[in-house]
């Protein structure tokens, strides 16, 4: 029976590995984020116990592709064996195809950015096959770009091998296929032989390719909302022919129409014909006048920079307002000041001088009256004497 999912603590160590954080997990076992000093991995974990060793599978199919030279693909640090798990250290990444497709506007990328990363997707496949591995789970959930802190999100890698089957004997030769195999997969993006429960070829990945890569350029899939997979996989049986044929293909470039009909056109033990197929995106790409890059994420991203600092600007010059706003009112108020300090200066020095003048007014008439009076009185005075010695001389001359 197996054990219950391994659980790692935020800073618990495995062996040098420091563990950062959770990023998710599965049925079979879980994803951190960890480091030591030369940088940010991924750490995949599954308890020993696990009934189907999906780690084990994964790490030999990415040593094989390391030693091919795969192209999209992550690089295996470390492996080992802790306690009562397993464990794998490997290339960190970024966003998932389906993250960032339904972070897209009308949840779809921009035809220049769809088929551009389509070219990738179906490179992985191409080296994946080239080492004799199917995936049998391809998806947007199972591509992601790389880091922008290591310039990498214009590269798209593959993941999660759990499901990779080996379909070729020790010498090159192709394995007969089994007469019944059972489903693999998701059943949403599943290709018809799964649906059928035929054993699956490097034709039957490619079909899961492009539904993909219909959702990744219209948004949908004409069958996302059926719940039985019987159902779907009638669906997706007729949708070579008529109606369901413009359902499924509908706002995408005609040339999708081409690539299907080349994978259709091949056998069980057939090749696929990718130079074919590359030859056709790319000239959907020329058709529709599209252009490579930037890739909608990183045009999202500059968008998202530019809103910042007008955000930014906009904060920034809200306080700059405001501040002349303050300087200016306090501007005012100390002119107001001054103005009302100037005019009780005037009306204090007005009643000042008008005091002053009164007393010397004052003075004046007083001075005025005190003059008239002695002029008056002293005059009086002088006549009387005048007199005086008038009558004095008159009597005098009569005596004579």
């Amino acid at each position: 029976m197996a054990d219950a999912l391994v659980q790692l603590d935020q800073g618990a160590k495995v062996e040098r590995w420091i563990i950062d954080k959770k990023l998710g997990e599965g049925a079979f076992g879980a994803v951190y984020k960890c480091s030591d000093k030369t940088g940010q991995y991924a750490l995949k974990v599954e308890g020993v116990n696990e009934p189907i060793q999906l780690l084990k599978m994964e790490v030999f199919v990415l040593n094989e592709l390391s030693k091919s030279g795969g192209r999209h693909f992550c690089k295996i640090e470390d492996k080992g064996r802790v306690n009562s798990f397993n464990y794998v250290v490997m290339t960190l990444v970024g966003k998932s195809l389906q993250d960032l497709r339904l972070a897209a506007p009308g949840k779809k990328f921009s035809v220049g950015t769809a088929i551009s990363v389509g070219i990738q997707c179906l490179e992985a496949l191409e080296d994946l096959h080239g080492i004799g591995y199917l995936h049998r789970d391809v998806k947007p959930a199972n591509y992601t770009i790389g880091r922008a802190e290591i310039k990498e999100v214009r590269k798209v890698y593959v993941l999660d091998f759990g499901m990779a089957r080996k379909f070729v004997h020790e010498d090159g030769t192709i394995k007969k296929p089994r007469t019944v195999a059972g489903f693999r997969g998701t059943v949403k993006y599943a290709p018809v032989a799964c649906h059928a429960q035929r054993e699956m070829c490097r034709l039957d990945d490619l079909e899961t390719w492009l539904y993909m890569q219909v959702e990744l350029t219209k948004g949908s899939l004409p069958w996302r909302n059926l719940k039985d997979m019987d159902e779907i996989g009638r669906f997706k049986k007729s949708c070579r022919f008529d109606l369901p044929l413009k359902q499924l293909f509908g706002g995408c470039p005609r040339e999708y129409i081409d690539v299907m009909r080349t994978i259709d056109g091949g056998r069980f033990f057939d090749e696929p014909d990718y130079q074919r197929i590359y030859g056709l995106l790319k000239s959907a790409m020329r058709n529709l006048n599209a252009t490579e890059f930037p890739y909608d994420w990183e045009r999202w991203e500059e968008e998202r920079k530019k809103r910042e600092e007008e955000e930014a600007k906009r904060k920034n010059d809200a306080a700059a307002a405001k501040t002349t706003e303050k300087k200016e009112e306090k501007e005012k108020e100390a002119a107001k000041k001054d103005d009302e300090k100037k005019k009780d200066d005037e009306e204090c020095g007005g009643k000042k001088g008008k005091g002053k003048k009164e007393e010397e007014t004052d003075f004046d008439e007083k001075k005025e009256k005190t003059h008239n009076k002695d002029g008056k009185d002293g005059g009086d005075e002088k006549d009387e004497k005048e007199k005086e010695k008038e009558k004095e001389k008159d009597k005098k001359d009569k005596k004579k």
